[in-house]
């Protein structure tokens, strides 16, 4: 857990408040997945009409040093989570 994260658990619990849902109910990711999870963050901002671009993905991979199996995985992960990200965005806005 986080240090902010902490913080606020502490203050949860010093007040005899519930611990908030997002911080109560956080998922774990699994070791090594992790790596993923970076990648997506530093390549949201990366986005060509929309997406994020294959090319700027393969780019990452060979700036980190992937070999050809984690360059696999990362596009297919990076893609899965961009999907869903989408399609979140768009159900909150509505579209």
């Amino acid at each position: 857990m986080e240090k902010v994260e902490q913080n606020i658990v502490k203050q949860a619990l010093r007040f005899k408040q519930p611990i908030p849902e997002r911080i109560a109910n956080k998922p774990e990711l699994l070791k090594g997945l992790n790596v993923y999870l970076q990648a997506f963050l530093d390549l949201s901002s990366d986005r060509f009409n929309e997406i994020i671009a294959w090319s700027s993905i393969v780019r990452y991979s060979e700036y980190y040093g992937f070999d050809f199996e984690q360059t696999e995985d990362l596009i297919y992960f990076i893609r899965n989570m961009d999907a869903a990200y989408l399609k979140h965005v768009s159900k909150k806005s509505g579209k």
